[in-house]
């Protein structure tokens, strides 16, 4: 609890040198309800799905019955907006597929190039106002296109910004700069016109931040913005363009110390801070991790062995889950991580049309013939409708869950 409190003195001090005397009461006021949530990884436990999640697993196909909505295995974010899902493909076709709630393709945001209106690259997006924002460009600009794709503007800015949100509760954006020296700040904080600028949460060279994507890093429920980084123990809550701390992790003796990092980083090649990472480090906050008013997640590992961590927030108890969920909703197969928020309250995964429906014969072998016609027509309707209907398909099945308020 030490490394917790010092990092909490440390930003207190940084965010509120930049506040006037009204924004340390609103501060004070947003602060109140400071969240501990304390991980012992010996009360690990198995868990069922019926614990976090509400009943019913939606399944939907992204249809490549068209050859521009074939789509890669690795997508960098998919989020829903009204009826349609927005798919970001940036390792493969540098667009955004768009598609209905139904899984039918219906356009594609490309617009790949040098000059006005286009981009060489790009990291994040977000849809309001009826427009689709790009953010994390190159070269350095945000970029506006409406909901089928056709450019309307673009700015330049100083920053190539990699995560952006917005808040309808403060009307204003969130975006997410890479710091990386001493007198640069990880978020600025703008308004609807791009004016009234500020800037919180200075970059600390004493800090290990890793260097992940940061498209995770900025979440939003219920009008209420968070700010997380892998590798730290705090989320942060918005206030006023400020961020002040909201959930602690006490990772107590199980927690990855930053010392150890900050050495590894400067001792160690690339590949070799891989290896550490992946097989011998402690936990702390990744990238995976979603919050809503109920609950909090997130995905950890500890010395190569994967957790899932809930912290419910009505109760204040934190649920340390192996990493394999008995699926008691549909008694489906279940992929043990939960990489996308689809949007406020949904979550959830993907897995190839073509490997969810050898999960369902795996299934039909088990069941037998009359016992898995009795469970498709039952509880396993919506899993068996989905593998069936993308069962020559290399596209994904989203498999989104709904979290329980």
């Amino acid at each position: 609890m030490k490394q917790i409190y010092a990092y909490l003195l440390f930003f207190f001090c940084g965010i509120f040198i930049s506040c006037s005397s009204d924004d340390r009461s609103n501060s004070d006021q947003a602060s109140d309800g400071l969240e501990i949530i304390k991980v012992d990884l010996s009360e690990a436990r198995d868990g069922k799905l019926s614990e976090f999640f509400e009943p019913e697993i939606e399944y939907i196909w992204l249809k490549d019955d068209v050859e521009e909505g074939l789509l890669g295995r690795e997508l960098s974010q998919i989020f829903f907006h009204d009826d349609r899902i927005y798919v970001m493909d940036i390792f493969g076709c540098q667009c955004i597929q768009i598609f209905d709630r139904s899984g039918k393709f219906l356009n594609k945001l490309r617009s790949y190039g040098e000059g006005t209106g286009q981009y060489l690259d790009f990291d994040g997006a977000l849809v309001r106002n009826g427009e689709i924002m790009l953010v994390g460009v190159f070269p350095r600009k945000l970029m506006w296109f409406d909901l089928n794709g056709e450019f309307l503007r673009e700015q330049k800015v100083s920053q190539r910004f990699g995560g952006a949100i917005y808040s309808d509760r403060e009307k204003r954006y969130y975006l997410f700069n890479k710091a990386s020296e001493s007198g640069q700040f990880f978020i600025e904080s703008v308004n609807e016109s791009f004016e009234d600028t500020v800037q919180v949460i200075p970059f600390d060279p004493e800090i290990y931040y890793g260097s992940y994507s940061d498209r995770n890093n900025l979440k939003s429920f219920n009008g209420r913005i968070y700010f997380g980084q892998p590798f730290q123990d705090t989320i942060f809550i918005a206030n006023d363009g400020n961020f002040i701390p909201k959930l602690v992790f006490d990772f107590g003796e199980y927690g990855q110390g930053q010392e150890e990092m900050i050495k590894i980083k400067e001792n160690l090649e690339p590949l070799q801070q891989m290896e550490f990472l992946n097989n011998r480090a402690k936990l702390y906050l990744s990238t995976i991790w979603h919050i809503t008013d109920s609950q909090l997640y997130l995905k950890a590992s500890h010395e190569k062995e994967s957790y899932n961590i809930f912290y419910t927030r009505e109760d204040n108890r934190t649920h340390v889950i192996n990493d394999e969920f008995v699926n008691d909703l549909n008694e489906s197969p279940h992929v043990n991580s939960f990489f996308y928020q689809f949007s406020e309250g949904k979550v959830g995964c993907t897995i190839p049309g073509k490997i969810l429906f050898k999960d369902l014969q795996k299934k039909k072998a088990k069941l037998g013939q009359e016992g898995f016609e009795e469970y498709v027509k039952g509880k396993g309707k919506n899993f068996a409708q989905a593998a069936f209907a993308a069962k020559d398909s290399e596209n994904p099945v989203l498999i989104v869950y709904t979290v329980k308020k």
